[in-house]
């Protein structure tokens, strides 16, 4: 390739050779280093390459080996421009062309993030936007030592990050902390414990506050299952004094859920008639255009598109887009919900609602689903008997009473 280039740039020659002794003149060009090349004999001639440099040096070898040459093409940027020096809009546009390109060089058209898991593309390249960082700015304002401490002050879970400009890019590498960052408090608000809704106990474990029901108990939402409350009783069984905990306790208990979806009795279909249409667009900065046969009307039609990002190299992006659409015809028509789309539908919101109580930590014991039919809606009713956790905590009023001051009485005695 580089070999390629240099020709190219410094131009060669197609030359046809004949004379007296052509075999003693390639002899004694490859003794001088001479470069030739794709050398072809026609019988009465020699046609080969050799490089602009190379023919400067032959005029010696052409006299000891009596042949003669003829230059039958010139190739290279030289005789290109050579050719074109009266040209003078052809040369404003190849020059043009390359200030364009070295314009462009100085700003950014992509950004790139490596590593994140935890946090997403999108929310990383706000970020970025609220620091004034965005397509289109030029990559000398961008500070990278001062984004990569940005970032990770801005999100706790970064632990290193590495930002540098390379072409018309900005690379940021994150490196994400896999374990907490820090220990989370424990609160020590004074609290009750209530039943976040209607159940039955199965099992209950309190360490602190005092319990109010036990395993068996049927329940209701909004009940107190534990209260931080805890009075101070004396000798005389008299509360005497109150204190107020941070109820802690693991309380699970049976409870149901009912869910409910409705659909539709018909259900809308979309088949494609087989006619397709392909159009391309191009976009640059804000403005776009769009190559494509319009659509005949009366007509439905779905799209589909790709795009790609222009680069000359592997980090010398351009803001200019290239996309391919494709766009297939189909008719619409209703028709009624068949016996087993509806039970597939409702194995699939089976399924989701299930999916949910699950991620909660729920225990599903029992899962019923039904389908009832009426004239213009089906409903599919889900019911779940569950084992789940059922305190949620609700802070206590704390009422402060004034103790009895003391006095000491004492006899005077004169």
């Amino acid at each position: 390739m580089l070999e390629w280039l240099n020709r190219r740039f410094f131009g060669y020659l197609f030359i046809e050779m004949s004379g007296f002794s052509p075999e003693r003149f390639l002899n004694m060009c490859t003794v001088h280093e001479i470069e030739l090349w794709n050398v072809v004999n026609s019988g009465q001639t020699y046609q080969f390459f050799m490089t602009v440099s190379g023919f400067r040096k032959i005029k010696p070898i052409v006299r000891k080996s009596k042949v003669r040459l003829r230059i039958l093409k010139k190739f290279g940027l030289p005789f290109f421009l050579y050719r074109n020096k009266n040209r003078k809009f052809y040369a404003a546009g190849f020059l043009g062309f390359f200030m364009i390109l070295y314009s462009l060089s100085l700003f950014i058209w992509d950004i790139e993030f490596d590593g994140n898991q935890m946090y997403t593309y999108d929310t990383l390249l706000k970020y970025c936007e609220s620091e004034k960082i965005h397509y289109g700015m030029q990559k000398s304002k961008i500070d990278c030592d001062g984004l990569e401490e940005s970032l990770r002050t801005a999100f706790p879970e970064i632990t290193w990050v590495s930002a540098r400009v390379s072409g018309t890019r900005l690379l940021v590498k994150i490196k994400e902390n896999e374990v907490l960052s820090q220990i989370p408090v424990k609160d020590e608000t004074p609290c009750d414990l209530v039943a976040e809704k209607d159940g039955v106990i199965t099992s209950m474990i309190v360490r602190t506050g005092v319990p109010m029901v036990a395993v068996g108990d049927t329940v209701t939402k909004g009940q107190v299952l534990v209260s931080g409350t805890l009075p101070v009783i004396g000798d005389s069984e008299e509360i005497i004094n109150t204190h107020y905990v941070h109820s802690d306790a693991d309380i699970r208990a049976r409870t149901e859920h009912h869910y409910t979806k409705q659909i539709p009795m018909y259900r809308k279909i979309d088949v494609e008639t087989g006619r397709v249409r392909k159009g391309y667009y191009i976009k640059a900065f804000r403005y776009s255009f769009l190559l494509m046969r319009p659509r005949p009307d009366g007509t439905s039609w779905k799209r589909t598109m790709e795009e790609e990002q222009l680069h000359l190299f592997e980090n010398f992006y351009l803001p200019i887009y290239t996309g391919k659409i494709t766009g297939k015809e189909y008719i619409s028509y209703e028709r009624p919900y068949k016996e087993e789309e509806k039970k597939e539908l409702a194995h699939k919101f089976n399924k989701d609602y299930e999916k949910k109580l699950l991620e909660k930590g729920v225990q599903i014991l029992e899962n019923h689903v039904k389908i009832l039919d009426n004239e213009s809606l089906c409903q599919i009713a889900i019911d779940f008997v569950t084992d789940e956790p059922l305190g949620r905590q609700e802070a206590l009023e704390i009422q402060r009473t004034e103790e009895p001051e003391e006095t000491n009485h004492s006899d005077e005695r004169n």
